[in-house]
């Protein structure tokens, strides 16, 4: 008796195919509401249905792309009706791009297994959310729980997805994009104001960003622009992505932040180092230092000035804040509580440096509120994270690129000497990425 061959001509159809009819159906439909929207000149609606075309028919590139070009801009996108001081437009796009990664991975059946170095990230962020229990002042740690707990889902969802190269280099070009756009409007901000804001930043009003932060969200576009300059072809390309170059780099100057001018620092060895002393990296340390040119008395002011104001008051909270890991080294003070365990422990620095202090270090923060098992989870993430980087293959232009993640990488970790970034998008967006690139740097050695 001849066997039933279930998955010849009558095997259901996949989910990917479902997925495409679905996708087509809605694309024929969201077109012919455009065509009578635009006979009727509603453009409101005709610029929602175009975005909505675009999300249907580029998903990833769509939603991963709104967010990591907003990022340089999330002061701006502050929302004045919404309740809290922090609520922002980009809050929501990142809820949005978690939604829509799980959901078009699990249909296109594009979901992989996270990389080693996730795991090591999410004990860190389970122990911080276990922290909450024997914290000295709960309000405050259960207040840090949804920002933390938000940016670890999109990370997870980020590095979980089977990106494919196309997807990928439309991201990475939207990163260098915003950030380039937002380097200009705040270079354009400083001087047209005369010097008069002090340091270059970016917003209007009461939500202008704190100059050293948004400094930190220019490491990654700086970095991948000064990547493509050595793996762009053609001269048009390569002088294109020089000048975005200077830009960038310029605002980051202009921000006057020397954590941000050590983080460059690394960003330029890393470069130095994985490309060999490449004559092609020169030319944006050049351009970077022509950039030296525009900048005000007050940049070398603060330069000149470091050794003496103590880094800002920064020694004398970080010496406070190693004094209270007598008490609290083991288990630490509980998420978001550094700056309790600061006010028990004040009388410690030479020089007062104020009440209810941040710690202005990512790794003493650590240690103070999640104790020694919360730094070693972190240290553990990162270092998992950094081997996980392949070799630099001159024979493929990707590779150069990786070499520009690993730079943001190296340049996060330094600017987190002097900044609280723990729980900042822009650190945990330069994790993700760089996991991303891995991916797709591996497949295309594969080929």
């Amino acid at each position: 008796m001849p066997s039933t061959n279930f998955r010849g001509a009558y095997a259901l159809p996949s989910t990917e195919t479902w997925t495409q009819v679905l996708s087509l159906a809605a694309l024929l439909a969201v077109a012919c509401a455009l065509g009578w929207m635009i006979v009727s000149q509603n453009w409101i609606i005709v610029a929602a249905l175009l975005g909505l075309i675009c999300l249907l028919w580029r998903p990833i590139e769509v939603v991963v792309g709104l967010y990591v070009f907003l990022i340089p801009f999330e002061s701006m996108t502050t929302l004045v009706d919404s309740p809290g001081p922090t609520a922002t437009l980009l809050r929501y796009v990142g809820f949005f791009a978690l939604l829509v990664t799980l959901c078009y991975g699990w249909l296109g059946e594009r979901l992989r297994r996270p990389p080693k170095s996730a795991l090591y990230w999410s004990l860190f962020v389970l122990w911080s959310v276990l922290s909450t229990q024997w914290a000295i002042d709960p309000k405050l740690a259960f207040r840090r729980l949804p920002t933390s707990i938000a940016l670890w889902l999109l990370y997870l969802a980020l590095v979980s997805l089977k990106v494919r190269v196309r997807e990928f280099s439309w991201i990475t070009l939207l990163t260098v994009i915003g950030g380039f756009c937002a380097a200009l409007f705040s270079i354009y901000t400083f001087f047209r104001t005369g010097d008069a804001i002090g340091r270059g930043s970016i917003g209007q009003g009461t939500s202008e960003a704190d100059p050293n932060f948004f400094a930190a969200t220019l490491l990654l576009p700086l970095a991948l622009a000064s990547a493509e300059v050595f793996a762009g072809r053609g001269w048009l390309r390569r002088t294109v992505f020089l000048a975005g170059t200077g830009v960038i780099g310029t605002a980051v100057l202009l921000t006057m932040s020397r954590g941000a001018l050590a983080a460059v620092m690394m960003i330029t060895l890393v470069f130095l180092i994985r490309m060999r002393l490449n004559w092609r990296v020169l030319l944006p340390v050049v351009v970077l230092g022509a950039g030296l040119l525009f900048m005000p008395r007050l940049f070398f002011e603060r330069m000149h000035e470091a050794t003496n104001s103590r880094v800002s008051g920064r020694e004398d909270i970080w010496l406070v804040g190693l004094h209270s890991l007598k008490s609290y080294g083991a288990f630490g003070a509980g998420a978001d509580n550094f700056s309790r365990a600061y006010e028990r422990y004040a009388g410690t620095a030479l020089f007062f440096a104020g009440d209810q202090r941040d710690a202005h270090n990512i790794y003493l923060s650590t240690s103070v509120e999640f104790g020694a098992l919360g730094i070693v989870f972190l240290i553990a993430a990162v270092r998992s994270h950094l081997r996980s980087f392949p070799k630099p293959d001159r024979y493929l232009p990707s590779s150069t690129r990786i070499v520009a993640f690993e730079a943001a990488c190296w340049g996060i970790l330094v600017a987190g000497f002097s900044l609280d970034l723990l729980w900042r998008k822009v650190f945990w967006l330069i994790w993700a990425l760089s996991a991303m690139a891995i991916q797709v740097q591996r497949e295309a050695s594969a080929l």
